[in-house]
């Protein structure tokens, strides 16, 4: 059965899409998001750091509106199949950058790291095992990925070790997930770096002065045309006093798939966003 057909118009353009999939049981490896971002856990004003901003684009100038956007059309199963590579585009890219060199000083380089988990047997070392308490539990300024089972961290270790040089070239690892638990990997693993899960949407002014729409605001008035546009390709938002359209802060995630982000607004349909 069709899970939502909608349509919609975003920067001035009429997109529509389909998300195809048949009724499913819940999954139960699948948790709602919850709690406040990752940047308002640390006390971090969004403007004065680089996690959430690897993929270094923006959206566009009001003033410059694109017009030849083409119609969306997304088909999401019951199942996707994701590489490591996909886990970590997910998962890590968006402040560890595509390259995994991060933003030094704020974010280093995990390269070093992954290189010296394949070398155990050096002194001083970090461990494999050492690793993947890291990207479980997280550190000082990186968030924990507590929602990636151990099965998950494997497949993306799969490809951490060919993006650092230390792999031995085999192909890469996969699994088969459902497409809500794609979702929750891209709105834990991306967006709750910057969005509270939940709470009011702000005011425009307030939104001029830094403050971020919560997930449960943005879903209580997008469509998913929208949702996916404003992911992927940019819409500019209406913020000051008086209220007038601006270019967005938001990175435009143009290395997010339609599929991922349409698996994104499908599970927060599916798991409300909790406090």
């Amino acid at each position: 059965m069709r899970w939502r057909t909608t349509a919609g118009i975003t920067s001035g353009v009429i997109g529509a899409l389909v998300v195809a999939a048949a009724a499913a049981a819940p999954d139960p490896a699948v948790t709602a998001v919850s709690g406040r971002s990752w940047l308002h856990t640390l006390g971090v004003d969004y403007r004065d750091t680089s996690m959430g901003r690897g993929a270094g684009r923006y959206g566009p100038n009001p003033s410059d509106l694109a017009t030849n956007r083409p119609a969306l059309k997304v088909t999401l199963g019951d199942t996707v199949t994701i590489t490591g590579e996909d886990l970590y585009r997910i998962n890590c890219q968006a402040c560890h950058r595509a390259e995994g060199t991060g933003a030094p000083p704020e974010i280093k380089s995990m390269l070093p790291v992954v290189q010296g988990s394949t070398l155990q047997q050096m002194r001083g070392a970090v461990t494999k095992n050492d690793l993947y308490a890291r990207i479980d539990k997280g550190g000082q300024k990186m968030p924990p990925r507590n929602h990636l089972q151990r099965g998950d961290v494997d497949v993306l270790y799969s490809y951490l070790t060919r993006l650092a040089s230390t792999g031995d070239g085999a192909a890469l690892a996969k699994e088969t997930v459902s497409a809500d638990r794609l979702g929750e990997f891209v709105v834990k693993g991306t967006c709750h770096i910057c969005h509270d899960a939940t709470g009011a949407r702000p005011t425009e002014k307030a939104m001029l002065e830094g403050a971020i729409p919560s997930l449960a605001s943005v879903m209580s008035d997008r469509s998913i045309v929208e949702f996916v546009n404003k992911v992927e390709r940019g819409a500019p938002t209406v913020m000051g006093e008086p209220p007038v359209p601006h270019r967005g802060r938001m990175p435009v995630f143009y290395y997010l798939t339609d599929n991922d982000i349409a698996a994104a607004y499908k599970y927060l349909h599916a798991y409300p966003p909790k406090p």
